[in-house]
């Protein structure tokens, strides 16, 4: 009986995937739902977005600001992903009393914060309410209708508050948006005004571009200004540098030239003195025509002079002369002994000359000597050394010339 392999798919262990096709598209297209109960569950939610992903941290805010609204029922908090969050409320009033509190900043970045609308927009949530001071508009102008023109000009317009001390309104500004801080104001007459725009509880921002998503030092146009700034600055520093080389060339060629003029000048009035110029002047002067001249022109207009019979002897005889020292000296040099002692092999030292005088010392005179017995002669021996005396002559010599007196 043979036995048969059975595939995977025979025994039922794994999944056919030959009769299923590949998706086509990353496109699908979805039936419309019956949505009418999401609509009513989420008409109590607001949805909101931080400004600084880097900075603010949506696990961290969301129990922030559920301990930071007080309410009597605390609203549950979702995080939806890409800087994006919920808060669903229990009550409206809750819910309208949180949003009369904007705008909101959380670790000193704005937050955006809209009640929940069914759109499909990736900008939503976006806005963000100001009280905005208008500064720079005269006294007589302040009307709720220039306010309004200016607010609708920079967002959507909600109301304005004009006192005898400010003008203000509450407008929800684009916060995805660069702000908008000033505005110039026309009217039929032909006459403008601009106006400074100054917005209550902003906080950090980038005070270059206006955005509210960074810093000035992570602003991307400040640092390409600063960039062309630089290069315009290192443009001009190489043009100063090269313009200073062409301007020290220029002096110092004109120093060298002068030094010339000056030189050239001091040796016409040096050749132009002949009555007060020595006979060794005038030999340089002649010496320098002639060392003017270029040495293969010299070499060409000196004649050649033949030597003399007798200085060709004399110069064969000096030659020959010299040659037989040097072979004499070789020969001494090779013939003596290698192990001749050093002193043989150099020229013996000069003697050595004192320049002390010798004194001889005079002889002791017979009539000076004494006669007295008791007096002793000494003799001065030749080579220093004492002689021995002998006491028994001496004394018969003495009995002697006493007797003879």
């Amino acid at each position: 009986m043979s036995h048969r392999r059975l595939s995977s798919t025979a025994k039922g262990k794994g999944l056919d995937l030959g009769s299923q096709q590949p998706p086509r598209a990353t496109r699908v297209m979805a039936p419309l739902p019956d949505n009418s109960e999401l609509l009513r569950k989420h008409s109590l939610t607001l949805i909101g977005r931080v400004t600084n992903k880097s900075v603010q941290k949506v696990w961290s805010l969301i129990p922030f600001f559920t301990e930071h609204w007080k309410k009597e029922f605390k609203p549950v908090g979702a995080d939806l992903g890409n800087g994006l969050f919920q808060f669903q409320f229990e009550r409206e009033t809750d819910l309208l009393a949180v949003l009369d509190q904007r705008p909101y900043h959380y670790a000193r970045w704005m937050v955006i914060l809209q009640r929940w609308e069914p759109t499909v927009s990736p900008s939503f949530p976006s806005l963000i309410p100001f009280w905005i001071k208008v500064q720079g508009l005269p006294v007589h102008l302040w009307t709720e209708a220039t306010i309004k023109v200016i607010g609708e000009n920079i967002g959507l317009y909600e109301k304005a508050e004009i006192t005898s001390l400010t003008a203000r309104m509450k407008v929800h500004i684009d916060g995805l948006l660069p702000l908008i801080t000033t505005s110039v104001v026309e009217f039929p007459n032909g006459d403008e005004v601009t106006t400074t725009l100054m917005y209550e509880r902003l906080d950090k921002h980038c005070t270059k571009c206006l955005r509210l998503d960074h810093e000035l030092k992570e602003c991307l146009v400040a640092r390409a200004e600063a960039k062309a700034l630089r290069a315009s600055q290192e443009t001009d520093r190489a043009k100063g540098q090269s313009l200073k080389v062409q301007q020290t060339g220029s002096i110092r060629e004109a120093s060298q030239s002068s030094a010339r003029n000056a030189h050239s000048s001091k040796e016409r009035d040096y050749t132009s003195n002949e009555p007060f110029q020595f006979s060794a002047s005038n030999q340089r002067k002649h010496y320098d025509k002639r060392s003017s001249k270029e040495p293969r022109e010299v070499l060409q207009l000196r004649p050649y002079k033949e030597q003399t019979r007798v200085w060709q002897e004399r110069g064969s005889t000096r030659r020959s002369s010299q040659a037989r020292e040097r072979s004499r000296g070789d020969f001494d040099r090779s013939s003596r002994p290698s192990h001749e002692p050093a002193r043989h092999r150099f020229p013996p030292a000069p003697p050595i000359v004192s320049y002390y005088r010798e004194v001889q010392k005079e002889p002791i005179m017979a009539k000076e000597m004494s006669s007295s017995a008791s007096r002793n002669l000494h003799k001065m021996p030749e080579r220093g050394i004492p002689q021995e005396e002998n006491i028994v002559t001496s004394q018969h010599e003495a009995l002697i010339e006493a007797r003879g007196e």
